[in-house]
């Protein structure tokens, strides 16, 4: 298929009539929410080509060319639905529209890991990708990134999205693109990529949920790697119970060991919560997030859950590695070449933080896997005596001009709470809070050992269940 952008403004601006899914133009499909999609389609209300027209008005009049790397060209994808109207309709992901994040590969596509330098054409499929195209999921395009996957702001790549409640503030990344065109509601889920926190950072700044697995849970081969050893997919998605759909029908054969943590999950009001102490708790002069971070533990408060406060100090020495250790030179080995041969072209905040890893000695290899082994063991020792630990996503939220006179540092600020996530083999679901003040959304995370995926994703449910948190985005002007 051709290199398309077609139809694609420039203006990150965009315009919802009503609620985010309702349609004054009387289209038969009138949400892309995933359980509405497979009822519809089912019952033969809606075929897959006509969802795929849907897609393709709402990625005119609410998305950007920021968000995405590649588009299907709109004859394309509307043939693929028409291919995909040929299979049975019981698949699971019969014509449910997806999208990617530019560092997964699909056979035939461009990948750009967000840096056009860097662009070639996929000679392989990922095997999550490829596990949701034989089940019937109509992919719509890639999505843009922080070069590299390096950051979690989503302001590194050009051009880049912006937060779609306020477009001065950052989107979160790297799986900005991802993130965005969810909240936007123009597929029905996406694919990013998460090392740090690229799956959860965009989600609580976007109001959607963000689920990152277990490492290694699902498939990590087939992509363009950050830190190879770590690195996991993710899925954004805009509810938990779409985000567990989604991943329940990719698990068939790890489903029996998640299971049984899945099905020992108490109610919220029966749930032992472990929230950081004083010492750990931190938003950087930030009082508006603090302030929506603490009307959620009231709210659960009231609702008889047992909150304690508990020393983090395992999770975030571990987070700190990610980029002032050892690990920082698997990024090098990854792409550390290319930046080195094509330093021009690479974002300099980018290259300045994979050359780092250059200079990474075996010793220092060693002597940080042990360390982490310890902090590892910690923090399961900690997890195993609550039913989850719940941290904000990210402490604050920066506008784009912040972050682009401050990378470094603000930069690890928003990574406070996330990087250890992998590093330490951690389930996470990031799920919408209470929004801020100032209008700007605010997220929560769920936080569980190796393999208690399910347990995290119903704990989530639960949660937007009781807090009613509206996920739209306001409208705009167009």
């Amino acid at each position: 298929m051709p290199v398309a952008k077609a139809g694609l403004r420039s203006s990150s601006r965009y315009a919802i009539g009503g609620r985010l899914g309702m349609n004054a133009d009387n289209s038969p499909v009138a949400s892309l929410d995933y359980f509405y999609l497979r009822e519809g389609l089912l019952a033969g209300n809606f075929s897959p080509r006509q969802v795929a027209e849907e897609v393709l008005k709402r990625i005119e009049t609410r998305s950007s060319s920021a968000e995405w790397t590649w588009c299907v060209p709109s004859k394309d994808l509307l043939d693929q639905a028409t291919a995909i109207e040929a299979k049975d309709r019981r698949l699971p992901f019969y014509g449910i529209p997806f999208s990617v994040k530019d560092n997964i590969h699909v056979e035939g596509l461009p990948i750009t890991g967000g840096c056009p330098a860097y662009r070639s054409i996929s000679t392989q499929t990922s095997p999550v990708v490829q596990q949701l195209l034989d089940m019937g999921a109509l992919l719509v395009g890639k999505n843009t990134m922080d070069q590299f996957a390096t950051g979690v702001v989503g302001v590194r790549s050009d051009p880049h999205p912006v937060n779609p409640f306020n477009d001065q503030y950052i989107p979160g990344g790297s799986s900005s693109g991802s993130g965005v065109v969810v909240a936007k509601g123009c597929v029905s889920f996406s694919l990013g990529s998460d090392t740090g926190g690229s799956g959860r950072v965009p989600a609580a700044l976007c109001n959607i949920v963000g689920f990152k697995p277990t490492p290694h849970v699902l498939s990590n081969e087939g992509m363009l790697y950050a830190n190879r050893s770590i690195d996991c997919i993710p899925i954004f998605a805009r509810t938990a119970r779409e985000a567990d759909a989604v991943f329940r029908q990719l698990i068939p054969e790890q489903g029996d060991t998640l299971r049984p943590a899945a099905d020992a999950v108490p109610e919220l009001s029966r749930l032992r919560i472990a929230v950081p102490d004083a010492k750990g708790l931190k938003f950087f002069d930030d009082h508006l997030a603090e302030e929506s971070y603490r009307k959620a533990l009231a709210v659960l408060r009231r609702l008889g859950a047992s909150i304690e406060t508990v020393d983090i100090g395992a999770f975030t020495e571990a987070g700190a590695m990610l980029f002032e250790g050892a690990f920082i030179g698997e990024r090098f080995d990854s792409v550390g070449d290319f930046i080195k041969r094509n330093r021009d072209s690479v974002n300099h905040v980018v290259a300045q933080s994979v050359l780092a890893g250059e200079s990474v000695t075996p010793h220092r290899i060693w002597q940080d896997l042990a360390r982490l082994n310890s902090l590892k063991g910690q923090a399961h020792r900690l997890l195993s005596q609550y039913d989850c630990l719940l941290t904000p996503t990210a402490g604050t939220v920066y506008r784009c001009d912040e972050v682009k006179a401050d990378p470094l540092n603000l930069n690890r600020n928003m990574a406070y709470y996330t990087n250890f996530g992998n590093l330490l083999d951690l389930a996470v679901v990031s799920v919408p809070g209470y929004f801020r003040a100032d209008g700007l959304p605010f997220g929560l995370s769920f936080i569980g050992p190796g393999y208690s995926d399910l347990k995290m994703l119903n704990i989530a449910a639960q949660w937007e269940s009781l807090s009613a948190v509206a996920p739209d985005v306001p409208a705009g002007p167009g």
